[in-house]
């Protein structure tokens, strides 16, 4: 059963860091066939977030409506639908149709693959398990740029397929592989109990965990319907998020997406050719291969992450790795004031440095906080304002990027990126709770010791 909360968290991430990543290789290639103007071609990378944005809330009613299995399964079909029309399109207003429906799938998926295994998996591994969704946002960022550097030197033709074509059908294969194993998956558990199905709820966490004692599952489920009892008088909606009770949750969680997205790593990821073109890899087997590797370099970090954030715990991953992120960026700026080989080099250092960073702290911290501190019967809305955080910040950065960088230099750029993660530094210090070996009905409480702050402990 563990094996398989891991591989539905694992395709989750795949897709969506896959769809991201592909798409800084195929950019160039699409150009070439359609040349089209700096407005499409943002629009055309941005239709991932506008579909995401919707797919999340969706997500939303859906999963509180059906389940979080059966939100899953939607996401799933969506990104085997749009793979395929991805890979028929012959002009950009199907191809951005068709990335908006894998947009989409990723935001269903990115809400309700967590939530799931939140929901369902023990709390000992419940952090490494949530870990294993961003590790494979990078690891599939990673498999996206594999995928633009092997398909540079084969052969194409307009009359068959094309490479750009080919790189977003590959797509597919894991949204299938995502489709048939959430198909045998059991639903949550949590879920279950909402829906007054408890005694399927106990069945579920008998099969989670076999060896736990026979009133152990009986006890599970007590305690949700306590927890639920609680908020009977609520209903639940939107403007509970903002309530006396759960404002500082709410707000937490939207702040710590609002500083991953200022961190800047839309602009890292997206634009890495670009960069690197930047930094004097003139020809584009060179970029590419520059991209793998920091694409590899963000893969190792996430990985790294996994063994860290059940054992060091999430709050020292903040605070340390914000002020992190900002020294690498530091170092990328000063890299390009000094134009020559060694800034080169220091720009490239400072590249790495930001995606080892980044993937050991604001990489999987976010989708771990948001998976776990809001209540069960807010779960899935307030999951979706936190997430709209990060669709619409994204949209903004990879729809802006290219004119925001006729308007400033790189160094401004990166020097407002870093200066943000500073920042984002204080915030982490005051306001980061430690989730770490608490079960999702007591983590509340961490938001309403010291008068309304959470409690911050290592």
């Amino acid at each position: 059963m563990i094996v398989l909360l891991a591989g539905i968290a694992v395709l989750c991430g795949m897709l969506y860091g896959y769809n991201e990543g592909v798409i800084a290789g195929a950019y160039e290639p699409i150009q070439a066939q359609f040349h089209f103007s700096a407005y499409w071609g943002g629009l055309l990378v941005a239709s991932l977030s506008i579909g995401g944005l919707i797919g999340a809330y969706l997500s939303a009613y859906l999963s509180d409506a059906y389940g979080r299995r059966v939100t899953v399964i939607i996401a799933a079909l969506l990104f085997i639908t749009g793979a395929g029309l991805s890979g028929i399109a012959h002009d950009l207003y199907l191809l951005t149709f068709a990335r908006s429906l894998i947009g989409m799938g990723i935001g269903l998926s990115s809400m309700a693959g967590p939530q799931y295994v939140s929901e369902i998996a023990p709390r000992k591994i419940r952090g490494r398990l949530l870990g294993a969704f961003q590790f494979m946002i990078s690891f599939g960022i990673l498999i996206g740029y594999l995928t633009n550097l092997i398909t540079l030197d084969l052969g194409y033709s307009a009359e068959t397929i094309n490479r750009w074509q080919f790189m977003f059908l590959l797509s597919a294969i894991p949204g299938a592989l995502l489709l048939y194993g959430i198909w045998s998956a059991p639903e949550s558990p949590r879920w279950l109990v909402m829906a007054n199905r408890s005694d399927e709820a106990r069945a579920v966490f008998k099969k989670i965990e076999p060896k736990q004692p026979q009133d152990w599952a009986k006890g599970n489920v007590k305690r949700i319907e306590e927890d639920l009892a609680e908020v009977a008088d609520q209903k639940g909606g939107w403007l509970d998020l903002i309530n006396s009770r759960n404002r500082p949750i709410t707000s937490f969680t939207v702040i710590t997406f609002l500083f991953q997205q200022l961190s800047g790593i839309n602009a890292v990821i997206l634009y890495a050719p670009e960069l690197f073109g930047d930094l004097g890899f003139s020809e584009e087997a060179s970029r590419l291969s520059a991209t793998v590797g920091l694409g590899s370099a963000l893969a190792l970090a996430a990985a790294a992450s996994l063994f860290l954030i059940d054992r060091v715990g999430r709050r020292p991953l903040m605070v340390y790795g914000l002020p992190a992120c900002a020294l690498s960026q530091f170092l990328i700026v000063g890299g390009f004031l000094m134009e020559s080989e060694i800034g080169t080099a220091l720009s490239v250092a400072g590249l790495c440095l930001y995606a080892v960073s980044y993937s050991l702290s604001m990489g999987p911290l976010p989708w771990v906080y948001m998976s776990e501190v809001f209540p069960n019967y807010l779960r899935a809305k307030g999951m979706v304002i936190a997430v709209t955080v990060n669709w619409v910040f994204t949209f903004i950065v990879v729809f802006g990027f290219p004119r925001l960088n006729e308007l400033f230099t790189i160094n401004e750029i990166f020097l407002f990126f870093a200066i943000c993660c500073c920042i984002g530094t204080v915030y982490a210090i005051r306001r980061a709770p430690e989730t770490k070996d608490v079960s999702l009905e007591d983590i509340y409480v961490l938001f309403h010791k010291n008068d309304g702050k959470p409690e911050a402990r290592n």
